[in-house]
C-alpha cells in the first residue's frame, strides 16, 4: 500500500487572516504535548467503521447515522487504499448535489422537488461522486501514526483544517486505528495538570479576546428561512453550523452539518419546507445548543467543548447576540505554537 502521505507545510500566519498577532508566551507549550503519544488517544475497545467507495449514499448515510460518526474513511478496492473521508460536512454538499441533479431533470428548482423524488435522487449517488465536489481538501490522504506525538496530530489537524485525522499503524498504512477529532485532542488537554499550572494566564483569558480573533464572522440564518436555503449557506460557506435566529436576531437553535444526518435519512424531508419545521424533527435544542459569553474563560470553553455532546459553542456578547460559532479547532488554534518547535 502506497497512499500519498503528506508533511507538514508552512501554516498561514495570523497577520494574513487579517488577525492581530498574537503572543508567543500565551501559546501553549509545545512541548507539552510532545512528551505525550498519539497512542495514549487510541479508546481501550472500539472499532472503525470503512466505507468502500462504490457504496450506495444511502448506506454511507445510515453508516454515519447509526454509528453516530461525523466521519468515516472510504476505501477504494480497485486501488487497495484509502482515498477520502466521507463527513457529515460532504453530506450537506451530497444532498444538495441531488436536489441539484434532480432540479436539472425538469423539477421545479424554486418549488423543490418532491420529498420521495429527493430521496430517490440521494440514493442514487456513491460515494465516488465526493470526488466530483468543489472541496477545499489538500491532496492525498492525510494520515499520522500511533507513535507520532499529540504536537504532530494537533498540527495536521490546525495546518490542515482537517475534520478528522486518520490514525494508522504508521503514516503510511492500510492500517486504520482510529480517526482523531479535534474534540477529542481537546479533551485529553483539559486533563493535564500541567496545562493550568503552565498557562494559567491563557486560560483564564476571556474568550472574546483569545479565541474570536480565530474565528470567523458569523453567518446566521432566520427560523423562517427554507432548509434549502440553510443548508445552501453551510455548504457555500464551508460552515460546521448555522446560528438560526427569530424575528428579533435573538438565539432561536442551530443547524449543524451532524444534524443532515437524521434529515437526510428521513424520506419524508423535503428542502422547500421552512427551517423550523426541519429543526423540530431533531432532539430537543436544548441538547444541541450550546453557548458562551464572550466574557466566559477559554478555560470554561475548553471544558465545554470537552463534551461530546457539544459539537460547537454559539458565542453571545453582552446583548445577548451572536458574535461567533466557537469549535474545538478554533480553541486549538488558539492554545497551539504557530509553527513546529525546533530542537538544537
Amino acid at each position: 500500500f502506497d497512499a500519498e502521505c503528506l508533511h507538514l507545510s508552512s501554516p498561514t500566519t495570523n497577520a494574513a487572516r487579517g488577525y492581530p498577532p498574537r503572543d508567543v508566551e500565551n501559546t501553549m507549550d509545545a512541548h507539552i504535548l510532545e512528551q505525550h503519544e498519539i497512542f495514549e488517544l487510541l479508546p481501550t475497545h472500539g472499532k472503525v467503521v470503512t466505507l468502500d467507495a462504490d457504496l450506495p449514499m444511502k448506506h454511507a448515510l445510515a453508516a454515519l447515522a447509526s454509528h453516530g460518526a461525523t466521519c468515516l474513511p472510504v476505501w477504494d478496492s480497485a486501488l487497495q487504499r484509502f482515498v477520502d473521508v466521507f463527513s457529515c460536512t460532504d453530506l450537506v454538499d451530497i444532498v444538495l448535489f441531488a436536489h441539484r441533479a434532480l432540479a436539472g431533470a425538469g423539477a421545479p428548482p424554486a418549488a423543490g422537488a418532491a420529498a420521495g423524488d429527493a430521496q430517490t435522487a440521494l440514493e442514487r449517488c456513491h460515494l465516488r461522486d465526493l470526488h466530483g465536489l468543489k472541496r477545499p481538501r489538500p491532496a492525498g490522504f492525510l494520515m499520522a501514526s500511533v507513535d507520532d506525538s499529540m504536537l504532530h496530530g494537533a498540527l495536521m489537524l490546525k495546518q490542515h483544517a482537517l475534520e478528522c485525522l486518520p490514525i494508522g499503524d504508521s503514516a503510511c498504512s492500510s492500517s486504520l486505528l482510529h480517526l482523531l477529532l479535534p474534540e477529542q485532542l481537546l479533551a485529553f488537554l483539559a486533563t493535564l495538570p500541567e496545562l493550568r499550572t503552565s498557562h494559567g494566564p491563557l486560560l483564564e483569558e476571556p474568550v472574546g479576546k483569545a479565541l474570536l480573533p480565530l474565528c470567523r464572522q458569523p453567518q446566521t440564518v432566520r427560523r423562517d428561512a427554507s432548509l434549502l436555503e440553510a443548508l445552501g449557506l453551510l455548504s457555500a460557506e464551508r460552515l460546521h453550523a448555522l446560528p438560526v435566529l427569530d424575528a428579533s436576531g435573538a438565539l432561536f437553535d442551530v443547524l449543524s452539518s451532524r444534524d443532515v444526518r437524521q434529515l437526510a435519512s428521513n424520506p419524508a424531508t423535503d428542502l422547500a419546507i421552512p427551517l423550523e419545521e426541519a429543526l423540530r424533527s431533531l432532539p430537543p435544542k436544548d441538547s444541541r445548543v450550546q453557548t458562551c459569553a464572550v466574557s466566559d474563560t477559554v478555560a470554561t470553553a475548553i471544558t465545554r467543548l470537552a463534551d461530546p455532546e457539544a459539537a460547537q459553542l454559539v458565542c453571545l456578547n453582552d446583548a445577548g447576540a451572536v458574535c461567533a460559532v466557537v469549535t474545538a479547532s478554533a480553541v486549538l488554534a488558539a492554545l497551539l505554537p504557530s509553527s513546529p518547535p525546533h530542537h538544537g
